[in-house]
């Protein structure tokens, strides 16, 4: 997930703590670029939150995004 804005340490652990459900596995880390992405200069310098997202929880991953934009 692409944010305009990066989140402070203290504010990813609460992520992790609040959304875990959300994770078939792993947990979220905040990271550069993915290799995909590497080509779209436009979008290189967005930090990023990486999670594998369990598929089945879209109402609770709406409430991930809504928390985000409230940071």
């Amino acid at each position: 997930m692409r944010l305009k804005q990066t989140i402070a340490p203290e504010q990813l652990e609460q992520l992790r703590g609040r959304f875990a459900d959300l994770l078939s596995e792993g947990t979220f880390e905040l990271r550069g670029p993915l290799a995909e992405e590497i080509d779209e200069p436009a979008l290189r310098d967005l930090p990023r939150l990486v999670f594998t997202f369990n598929r089945r929880s879209a109402g609770r991953l709406r409430q991930l995004i809504n928390h985000l934009n409230e940071l």
